[in-house]
Formats: structure tokens, sequence, C-alpha cells
């Protein structure tokens, strides 16, 4: 496949705004005109092949893809519109695709709520103005309180735990606490009943805000913040949603140098 060399080279004018979203203020980033040529790169992006192997998507309701490019310079990028530098978790990093089809899909229940990523998450929406629909939604868990997790629990954790009389044993294994997630925050009952995604929230989930999905913008949070796809059941039912996803870590990974 024939790669044109610029194809990553990022728009030294693109426009950014920052918002501090929910009680905890946490930092949203986004930069409209990210790439100077976003064209290529959707271009790029559906001529590559997908799949929907779990090994590759995990819980990701679509398709995914990926192309080995240099992507040094586009985290280092991103890690200035951060304001703190950012690690891949692969060296090299590869550029990743995901795509999703609103049609004949049915949603489980860990896809009809909200989640977490490991621990920041950029990406870009890569789809043409007309074909522009949703967004990215963030979330507040209102049985509890809380708007993200994380990576290993805090005083705020042991505190909701302690006032739910629970076992500090939750907190000695990785296993554990993920046990302690999984059934007091990401509780299968929480999720919407209906086959649909969780977009403006239930009794369970409060939408805190919406990112709007606009051509060519790469947004950045904490993945840590509860999080999920906007996408109404009238939305890409025809039209494939298709971002770059990076995953990036706030320390070095074992695997990056």
């Amino acid at each position: 496949m024939q790669v044109p060399p610029d194809v990553l080279a990022v728009n030294p004018h693109a426009k950014v705004t920052v918002d501090y979203v929910g009680r905890g203020r946490h930092k949203v980033i986004i930069a409209d005109q990210f790439y100077l040529h976003p064209d290529r790169l959707l271009q790029l992006a559906l001529e590559l092949p997908y799949t929907n192997q779990f090994e590759i998507v995990g819980n990701f309701p679509g398709v995914r893809a990926s192309i080995p490019l240099d992507t040094r310079h586009l985290i280092d990028k991103v890690s200035e519109l951060w304001g703190a530098p950012l690690f891949p978790f692969f060296t090299p990093q590869p550029v990743v695709f995901q795509g999703i089809i609103n049609k004949d899909y049915r949603l489980n229940v860990g896809q009809r709520q909200p989640h977490i990523d490991q621990d920041i998450t950029a990406m870009v929406y890569l789809n043409p103005e007309d074909s522009c629909m949703g967004g990215t939604g963030l979330f507040r868990h209102r049985p509890t309180g809380l708007e993200r997790v994380p990576i290993t629990p805090d005083q705020e954790i042991r505190e909701l735990a302690d006032r739910l009389e629970l076992s500090d044993e939750f907190f000695h294994t990785a296993e554990g606490y993920e046990n302690f997630l999984n059934s007091m925050i990401f509780n299968p009952l929480f999720a919407c009943r209906e086959n649909r995604y969780i977009n403006d929230g239930n009794e369970y989930w409060e939408l805190l805000t919406l990112i709007e999905m606009k051509p060519n913008r790469l947004i950045i949070f904490d993945g840590r913040c509860f999080h999920s796809q906007y996408i109404k059941p009238e939305h890409y039912t025809e039209t494939f949603r298709i971002n770059q996803i990076i995953y990036l870590s706030q320390t070095p990974h074992p695997t990056s140098t």
C-alpha cells in the first residue's frame, strides 16, 4: 500500500480549546483542524482491512485496523497539547483506526453503559462534515457520585468502600479491585435496558458533557473518566463512523523506550 509521507502531518495552526468537566474539573483538550491532510488519512483508513476479533477490539462495539507508521511526532504533539509527557503502550506504536456501523448489531451490557480506558485517551474524528453525528459523552455514576476511577484505589475509592461497609480485601489485588468496580460501578443492572448506547444517561448514569463529533477534531481526556460513544439509533446506519484512537500513559510503559 502506498502511504503519502505527510499523511500524519499536524496542522501548526489547529484551533485548540480547553474545557474542565464535572465536579472533578476533568481536563478535556479539543484541537480542531488537527491534521493538515485529513482526507488523505481518511482514504488510507478506508483502504485497510478491519477485524472484529476480540483479541483486537476487546469490548469495543465495532471493528479495528492498524498500520505501522511512525507516530513519535504525533505522540509528542498530543503530549504538548495535554501539557505533560505522555507515553505509548507499545514501541513502535502503530496508527489504529476504529469504525462502527450502527445497524443489526446487538450491544452487550458493557457496551450499553460507560466504560474506562487504561489512562489517557486521544482520538481524531475522521468522518467528513455530512456524516458527523453525535460524539463522545463523559458521565457521572449517580449511585456513588464518581466521575472517574483511578488505576489503583485512592482515598476516595476506599472511603466509598467504607460507606458501603465493604471489606478492604477488594483492594489487596488487581483482580479484587476489578471485581469491586464491576460489582459497584459497572453492574449490568446499571446499563440501558434497550439495545442502544447510554447517550443522555439514565437513572444510574448522568451525562456531564457531550464532546461533539466534528471532522478532523482531536480530543484528549483522562480515559479513567467514565465515557461512551454518543450514537443515537438513527446515526450511522448506512455510514461508517470512523476515528483514529491513541491510548497513552502518563508514566513510561515497560515496552516503551
